[in-house]
């Protein structure tokens, strides 16, 4: 696995019309995001990937897991998570935004990769068939009046695929989230300052909640404390940078808020029973 100083980030910019939170790409085409993807060893992208194998086999690592694609395959790689470039197999990208599903549809947590058997898979084909057709009619097509409504429509068959999808038995669970807003309040304000906010009463300040109503939307969502959530989210990065990069030790958790280098090694080895050089030595050796 290459290791690198950096690691690239892809923003939602729809190759043809930037209005446009989805995407759909053959995995062996070239152009638009295949392209700048092929600009880096490790990407991070601000948008969902979903990855469907129709022919070929390779290995990619997401997130530090490694995921086998084959014929019937299926990852879905979501927004921030750190993975290589997507596999020279024959197969289908369907690229979205957590905007264009629209309010209430977060879906940030969950299953990650599927093994569809013969039914699940002609359904899941079928559903993406038609958003497929969809699509190409919508960004490909003449425009008109007729068009008027395609982003809409495109919402709906995008939902359909992956409420189909969800009912697939999934080879990785992932953590279930239920809906509760001041949780996904909490969960997106992590997402975006775990180097900054470390303790869950510095989150209750910032949302204007009680430290109590964090923790009780928290654990009623996703079964786990603020405390436990941060330190989840600050040892996931630590590990992405630790192997993904060369930065040492001490600057790794600089960039993660640890001002002492101790107080960064205490806190990895206790989140992962690992010193830092010895967890970093483990995956690369």
């Amino acid at each position: 696995m290459a290791v690198q100083p950096t690691i690239g980030r892809l923003d939602a910019i729809h190759p043809t019309r930037s209005e446009l939170g989805v995407c759909l790409a053959p995995l062996r085409s070239t152009g638009g995001c295949m392209d700048r993807n092929r600009a880096f060893d490790l990407v991070r992208t601000e948008f969902h990937v979903i990855l469907l194998c129709s022919g070929g086999s390779a290995d990619q690592m997401v997130d530090l897991e490694l995921h086998h694609h084959a014929p019937g395959s299926l990852v879905w790689i979501r927004p921030g998570q750190v993975h290589e470039r997507p596999p020279a197999v024959d197969g289908t990208a369907v690229c979205f935004t957590e905007e264009f599903l629209g309010a209430g549809s977060s879906m940030r947590v969950g299953p990650t990769s599927w093994d569809l058997g013969a039914d699940d898979l002609g359904d899941v084909r079928a559903h993406l068939a038609v958003l497929e057709g969809e699509y190409e009619r919508y960004v490909f097509g003449p425009t008109g009046p007729h068009l008027a409504q395609g982003d809409t429509m495109l919402r709906h068959l995008l939902l359909a695929f992956l409420l189909r999808l969800g009912q697939a038995p999934a080879l990785y669970a992932g953590q279930p989230v239920e809906r509760h807003p001041v949780a996904q309040a909490f969960f997106d304000l992590v997402e975006r300052s775990f180097s900054t906010l470390h303790t869950a009463e510095e989150y209750a300040a910032v949302l204007g909640y009680s430290s109590k109503t964090v923790t009780r939307a928290s654990v009623e969502a996703s079964g786990l404390t603020p405390k436990r959530v941060i330190d989840a989210r600050l040892a996931l990065e630590a590990r992405r940078l630790l192997v993904y990069t060369d930065l040492s030790v001490r600057v790794v958790g600089r960039r993660l808020g640890f001002d002492d280098a101790a107080n960064f090694c205490k806190f990895f080895t206790r989140s992962t029973g690992m010193a830092p050089g010895a967890f970093r030595a483990s995956r690369r050796g």
